[in-house]
């Protein structure tokens, strides 16, 4: 220690001058490191917190004000969902409710005097886990269309179906000339809402 005193004895007023300034800033320089930085980000991390606990807060009272008005649009959505469910497929399997629909369009186009040529089930879409909902979707040709009442027929017995609910997803007509419809064909796509009973699927 005496000879560091020593040393320091002999440098210039200027320069003791220059390296007590410079231990001050490295003095400060550590104090803030060790204890100003972490204060400040602490305090920066608190703020943050405080503020989503605010914005939670604020969603919650929304929520608490506005209860009622949800509780109200939940029934609505139940009762819909009870009307519709009756419409719905209900099978076993997801295999069994694509045969099904099949089989609907088969009956339909029947009634009205159409023969269907061919009947392809398509990909299937998982619309809810529990209950478990699917959308069976099918694509269906029907060759020799001899009138346009008739397509027009057939088509509404689709869409506005009593007994199953059903949607028309896409149709191409295929015609022999620009305005005739005897002898032309259809391409559709058919699906269907299936509730499977006993197969789930994870």
């Amino acid at each position: 220690m005496e000879k560091l005193l020593e040393r320091f004895k002999r440098f210039k007023t200027r320069e003791r001058v220059l390296l007590i300034a410079a231990i001050i800033v490295l003095f400060y320089i550590g104090i803030d490191r060790m204890a100003i930085t972490p204060f400040l980000k602490s305090i920066t991390e608190t703020k943050e917190r405080l503020e989503t606990q605010q914005k939670l807060l604020t969603k919650y009272r929304s929520f608490v004000t506005n209860k009622k008005q949800y509780e109200t649009r939940l029934n609505d959505l139940e009762q819909y969902y009870a009307e519709l469910k009756d419409k719905f497929l209900s099978e076993k399997t997801e295999d069994i409710a694509s045969a099904k629909l099949q089989d609907i369009v088969d009956e339909l186009a029947d009634k009205i005097g159409f023969d269907v040529a061919r009947s392809t089930v398509l990909k299937k879409e998982i619309i809810n886990k529990n209950p478990y909902l699917i959308a069976i979707s099918i694509n269906v040709e029907i060759n020799d269309i001899n009138s346009s009442q008739k397509l027009q027929s057939f088509l509404h017995s689709i869409e506005y179906n009593n007994d199953i609910l059903l949607f028309i997803d896409d149709i191409r007509i295929k015609t022999l000339g620009l305005s005739a419809v005897k002898g032309a064909t259809i391409s559709s796509t058919f699906t269907a809402i299936a509730s499977i009973e006993m197969e789930k699927k994870s």
